[in-house]
């Protein structure tokens, strides 16, 4: 027999493997090749966070907003509006707001020589906006990379800390996630940072909170000119007042950058206006802070205990039963990690966890085909196809497949095979023998019985194991009668052959008897031990004495009444056993004298066999062979 393959890895290819795993995963969350699958896992768990709790917003940002009315409203170019603009800013210093954003880009120089008085008009409302609030100017960069000219005296008025970059670095997919203070390697405070600067917080790296707040709405810039105009405080200051204004462009084709959702109430697009990323990174600097990443070793550290999966086991509900619940740890803690303001990077755990897992299934699957294959092939042909199974399938050493069992226990043999085979050349007997097995093993595996051994001319045989059944006896009974039809078969072939016909004896007992493995760990049996074993033996060397093909105990015949008959031959002396009452088939109509009927069998009360002696490993013949 071929050396039976391990049924895992050895343990030192196991742990090899295991570790490697746990090196490449942590190397893999360290190179940021899983970045893209982060962006798609954070961008979906903001999106139903904020679907489902979304945050309250700490302080109230009001977008005044240029669109494509406030154009309609205002004929000039853009380029010639500093007096609509003065008007604008006027309008909203008298709203007395706690601090504005300018996010629009003022002229590089003056343009009095077209339109005379216009810088003195916007000077006039810049000037009072800054004295009522912290004003900051959004500075956009050319196409050199370098921040645009602002005309000197609006700078002025201004002041050092009145104007910032307003730019915003995409990751590698475009889209806009995160608010940084370096920019091409120089340490720059950008708008939204500079305006909270001027309200007195703290300002850092993260990425912005889109869990914060409702969407935004807009107050048309060219509604405030009127206001402003008319001289409405009250409307102004019902819009305006005590909030962060910022004011920019709400147009669908200018300053759009692309986020993980849109934050605009008016529309659904793919892009959003800069004015709104700009207000929803305040909402985070001005309320609870930005999200703050962990240092890379810790998802790299996730990620090596993700891969440490490939050690979850070898069964495969373990192995996923282990990934489930590290999935639903990881996540949980992405979340408490979320709501105190830290991200989590998960997608390396993750992916880490899965690919363990599944390698870990695919190399025990392998392993558990090779095993069949190796059980199959080392098996099949010498046991029953039942117990071939239990042994493929690993319930062998299970207790539904051992232990004490009612069966019905079955032995025979062939009457003079000795002289038989003393006529006989020895490829004639092999020959008979196999034919002779072949008919018997089809026979009882018909009716799912277990063939324990060949032993000569004899077999033993067992119903109600390893499977459970109701009806032993009859499963036996009917093996039995299928075993006749099939000799009496075999022998008109060996009549057409010239060769002598055989005659078989059968015996059937019922009782209960313990069944499994018995052996050394390297070589063993799965058979049945117990009296009733022993006393099918014997009843087996009966049937010549006695003239009957089959002989069964009471406990056979009481099962099998009152459909099957069988002569009552009393008690019988059994070598080495009890004396038993014996009963013969088929019953035979001239032996009215020594014939009971099945309801008079089946009404007397016989204890049933119990469990006792060694099992029959001598020729199951009982020396009648």
């Amino acid at each position: 027999m071929s050396a039976r393959p391990a049924p895992g890895l050895p343990s030192s290819t196991g742990f090899t493997i295991g570790a490697s795993l746990v090196a490449a995963a942590m190397l893999v969350s360290i190179s940021g090749a899983l970045d893209p699958l982060d962006r798609v896992l954070f961008d979906a768990g903001q999106r139903a966070w904020r679907l489902h709790a979304p945050e309250p917003a700490p302080i109230e940002i009001v977008v005044v907003g240029i669109d494509s009315a406030t154009f309609v409203t205002f004929p000039e170019p853009f380029a010639l509006w500093h007096a609509r603009l003065g008007t604008i800013f006027a309008g909203i210093a008298q709203a007395q707001p706690r601090a504005v954003g300018i996010d629009i880009e003022l002229p590089d120089r003056s343009f009095d020589a077209i339109r005379p008085g216009g810088d003195l008009a916007l000077l006039r409302g810049l000037t009072p906006l800054t004295r009522a609030s912290p004003t900051v100017l959004a500075r956009g960069l050319d196409a050199s990379g370098r921040v645009k000219p602002v005309f000197a005296p609006f700078l002025a008025v201004l002041g050092y800390d009145g104007s910032a970059l307003a730019a915003w670095e995409a990751d590698a997919d475009g889209v806009v996630r995160r608010f940084t203070t370096h920019f091409a390697g120089a340490s720059v405070v950008p708008f939204a940072g500079r305006i909270a600067q001027r309200l007195g917080r703290p300002v850092g790296d993260g990425l912005i909170d889109w869990r914060i707040g409702a969407t935004f709405d807009y107050v048309p810039a060219h509604h405030v000119y009127e206001w402003s105009r008319l001289g409405d405080r009250a409307r102004l200051e019902d819009a305006l007042g005590g909030r962060v204004v910022l004011l920019g462009s709400v147009l669908p084709f200018e300053d759009r950058h692309r986020a993980p959702l849109s934050m605009a109430a008016w529309e659904r697009s793919d892009t959003t206006p800069g004015v709104l990323l700009h207000a929803q990174a305040l909402r985070g600097l001005l309320g609870p802070g930005l999200i703050v990443p962990f240092a890379p070793s810790v998802p790299a550290l996730l990620a090596g205990f993700g891969a440490l999966l490939w050690f979850s086991g070898r069964r495969s509900v373990v192995a996923v039963a282990a990934l489930a619940g590290f999935i639903v740890v990881l996540v949980a803690a992405g979340l408490v990690a979320l709501t105190a303001g830290r991200h989590l990077v998960l997608a390396p755990a993750l992916v880490g966890a899965c690919v363990a897992t599944v390698a870990r299934l695919v190399r025990e699957a392998w392993a558990g085909h090779r095993q069949r294959r190796w059980l199959e092939h080392a098996f099949a042909g010498a046991v029953s196809p039942n117990v071939l199974e239990l042994i493929v399938s690993g319930e062998i050493d299970d207790p539904a497949g051992s232990g004490r069992r009612r069966l019905a226990v079955m032995f025979g043999d062939i009457r003079d095979f000795t002289p038989l085979t003393e006529h006989s050349a020895p490829e004639q007997v092999v020959d008979l023998l196999n034919r002779y097995f072949t008919c018997i093993a089809a026979c009882v595996h018909r009716f799912d019985g277990t063939i324990d051994n060949f032993r000569g001319d004899g077999i033993m045989c067992f119903f109600g194991a390893p499977r459970p059944v109701d009806d032993p006896a009859q499963r036996g009974f009917a093996a039995a009668r299928a075993i006749f039809e099939g000799v009496g078969r075999l022998n008109q072939e060996l009549q057409g052959e010239g060769r002598t016909p055989i005659t078989i004896g059968l015996s059937l007992a019922l009782g209960e008897a313990v069944v499994g493995r018995i052996g050394a760990a390297n070589r063993h049996e799965y058979t049945a031990i117990g009296d009733v074993a022993n006393l099918a033996a014997r009843l087996e060397g009966l049937t010549r004495d006695l003239g009957y093909p089959l002989l069964v105990n009471i406990h056979v015949a009481q099962s099998l009444a009152p459909d099957v008959r069988f002569d009552d031959l009393g008690e019988q002396t059994i070598k080495g056993h009890a004396p038993v009452q014996v009963f013969g088939w088929p019953a035979r109509a001239n032996a009215d004298a020594a014939n009971t009927t099945m309801r008079e069998i089946d009404h007397r009360d016989t204890p049933p066999a119990r469990l006792g002696g060694a099992s029959v490993q001598s020729d199951p013949g009982g020396g009648q062979s």
